[in-house]
């Protein structure tokens, strides 16, 4: 019979795959995230409540209007405000153990180095294929594990990269698009795309931080289709590329 405590991390403590030793490897994992919108909002605070214990977000951005259908970081009154302010108050208030450093600035060729070296993990947001590319070189060449989801629509999906073990990178899963430097522009996306997208994503951030990095979605990615529609799920497997440009530069 269990007994649940009283205590922030009583009822995961309690988790036969999870326990206290798994929870302090948590506690001392160093993530860095790039950007903090709508599949970041619920990525970030699965993370602060499970308590991982330091955080970094480095997002350039200001709140708006249209942003609040799905980025749950955010309120009402932080329209105008910039982005990575808000979300580390909200965050700190959500768990306030967690060290939580906020970085007003743009991820670029020049600044990556600087702004992402040193951490456990990283999840990724580049602004575009070409953004996201170069988050995914850094990522070879330091050898730090990615993660990468994404939703649009009520569409999403999440995709990991450790190269560690020499995982289909992000130029394999997206072999003819990972250099187009344009971004889309806006999509139209739902709040229940970007919070599974999210919640999948922590997944890959916590399995990897408390031990379990072979369950990762490595080579392979985890989709859901249409949450109002059909609300399937599906693998889909990307091998490594022996002929991608990136990887193979990084990989022997």
């Amino acid at each position: 019979m269990f007994s649940f405590e009283d205590t922030r991390y009583n009822r995961q403590l309690q988790m036969p795959e999870w326990g206290p030793e798994r929870q302090d490897r948590l506690n001392k994992g160093r993530v860095v995230c790039i950007g903090a919108g709508g599949v970041k909002s619920v990525l970030l605070q699965s993370l602060v409540a499970a308590c991982v214990g330091h955080l970094t977000i480095i997002e350039n951005d200001t709140v708006e209007v249209s942003n609040l259908n799905r980025q749950l970081l955010y309120r009402t009154s932080d329209i105008g405000r910039s982005k990575v302010s808000a979300a580390v108050q909200t965050l700190h208030e959500l768990n306030p153990q967690v060290q939580i450093t906020g970085i007003n600035e743009k991820v670029t060729a020049e600044t990556i180095k600087g702004l992402c070296s040193g951490y456990d993990i990283v999840i990724e947001g580049g602004d575009s294929p070409a953004g996201r590319n170069l988050v995914n070189e850094f990522c070879l060449r330091s050898s730090t594990p990615l993660v990468h989801a994404s939703a649009q629509f009520n569409y999403g999906y999440v995709f990991s990269v450790v190269p560690e073990r020499k995982s289909a990178c992000f130029a394999c899963l997206f072999p003819d698009d990972h250099t187009r430097s344009a971004h889309t522009g806006p999509v139209p996306v739902s709040v229940l795309a970007t919070s599974l997208a999210g919640a999948l994503g922590a997944a890959e951030v916590i399995k990897y931080l408390v031990g379990y990095p072979e369950y990762m979605y490595l080579s392979r990615r985890l989709c859901f289709s249409s949450l109002l529609m059909s609300g399937e799920f599906h693998v889909e497997e990307v091998p490594r590329r022996p002929e991608c440009p990136v990887c193979t530069k990084f990989y022997r």
